[in-house]
């Protein structure tokens, strides 16, 4: 039967350190918008864009990086308790007293 369970730890260690960039990113890319605003972009229509969607964008996407950072806490807790049940059914497999190769 096996290969019918497989947790891919580094898939998981992987897909928190990409959630963590992606919340810095989104908060990062708010926060130039936010500064183009009407500080002089040149364009009166690219100053006028960026500020409607930071109006209409800006507090959603706090939230979702915000609940990314959550995800991504969670995803390494829980990389972490199936390393360590991996490593402790291994060891019961081996039996007492048996050390890992």
């Amino acid at each position: 039967m096996t290969g019918y369970y497989r947790v891919e730890l580094d898939a998981l260690s992987h897909l928190a350190a990409q959630l963590d960039g992606c919340a810095g990113e989104m908060r990062s890319a708010m926060k130039l918008l936010k500064d183009i605003g009407p500080k002089g972009s040149g364009s009166a229509e690219l100053e006028k864009a960026c500020d409607e969607f930071q109006d209409a964008w800006g507090y959603g996407i706090g939230l979702i990086a915000d609940a990314t950072g959550g995800v991504t806490e969670g995803l390494t807790q829980t990389q972490k308790l199936y390393a360590a049940l991996e490593q402790q059914v291994a060891e019961g497999f081996r039996g007492p007293g048996k050390a890992a190769n």
